[in-house]
């Protein structure tokens, strides 16, 4: 529960660090909001990606995995269309936020991993 609970928030904080970087991607509302975000794209990808990920698998396979941002891409449009929270202008602005999401997020990640070391394990 708690690294589920890590993921929602570094992936908010990613959403947040996104808008302040592009200006074609809005997110409105707070952190709470980017949040509630974070867990609305989260389900989207758990759900609509699985499918589109497995149905392009060769699409990945031959493009070494670079396809993947054009997953990204489309499941961000999904959120943007269903949720006020994401403004997303062009699939284009979309395909470069995927990128930047996938940067940030997993250098959040990072930062949270060795500011934050998991003490359950011994």
């Amino acid at each position: 529960m708690r690294v589920l609970l890590a993921q929602i928030i570094i992936l908010a904080i990613a959403f947040i660090i996104v808008d302040a970087i592009m200006d074609t991607v809005t997110v409105s509302g707070g952190f709470f909001s980017a949040v509630g975000l974070a867990v609305i794209y989260g389900l989207v990808s758990g759900v609509i990606g699985k499918l589109l990920r497995l149905l392009t698998l060769p699409l990945v396979i031959i493009t070494i995995g670079l396809f993947q941002f054009v997953i990204n891409a489309a499941l961000l449009l999904i959120t943007d269309w269903l949720t006020d929270w994401l403004e997303v202008e062009s699939f284009l602005s979309a395909l470069a936020a995927s990128v930047v999401l996938a940067i940030v997020s997993t250098l959040v990640a990072l930062v949270a991993s060795i500011v934050l070391p998991d003490t359950s394990r011994s």
